[in-house]
Formats: structure tokens, C-alpha cells, sequence
């Protein structure tokens, strides 16, 4: 009996530590591309009527694949106040 017990207190502590994590809601901005920053590794993306979004990418090549002016979506998460990029790609003309 007393296993069990510590199985589940055990468990209930796992859960309790990983809620913050999982509980990260993922967002999506989309709009135009206004700046590309690679020493920070981050793009600006300015969506239509709404405030500009700045999102850090995890590498260089997922920047190379943007320009300036062109229509993107970005997935993110926030995490410590920064826009943590999880996938960043151009929108087709045309595309909903």
C-alpha cells in the first residue's frame, strides 16, 4: 500500500511540474515581413490592421526562406516575454 501511495504522489508531482510547460498556448501572427534579423534571429511580421510582431527563430535557414514584403505565417510560442518561433512560412497569394 505504501508503494502505491508514493507512485501516485510521485506522479501527481510530475504532473504538477510539467502543467506550465504543456499549457503553452500556440499562436500564429500572420502578415507582412517588415525586418529580418539575422544576429538575433528574428523577423518582424506586421499583420493587416494590428501591431507589429517580432518571433526569434530557432536557426538562420528558416530566416532565408523569407524576404522582406513578403506574406508569411508564424507559429510561437511566449515564453519569458519573447515570441519563441516553432514554424515560420511564405503564404501564397490567394491563400486563406
Amino acid at each position: 500500500m505504501r508503494k502505491v501511495v508514493f507512485v501516485v504522489i510521485a506522479l501527481v508531482m510530475v504532473f504538477m511540474l510539467l502543467a506550465p510547460v504543456m499549457a503553452q498556448e500556440l499562436m500564429r501572427v500572420r502578415g507582412t515581413v517588415t525586418k529580418i534579423d539575422t544576429e538575433t534571429m528574428s523577423v518582424t511580421i506586421e499583420p493587416e490592421g494590428g501591431a507589429k510582431v517580432t518571433v526569434i527563430m530557432g536557426n538562420a535557414e528558416s530566416l532565408s526562406r523569407v524576404k522582406v514584403g513578403e506574406t508569411v505565417e508564424s507559429r510561437y510560442t511566449v515564453s519569458e516575454g519573447k515570441n519563441i518561433g516553432k514554424r515560420l512560412r511564405k503564404v501564397s497569394e490567394g491563400c486563406e
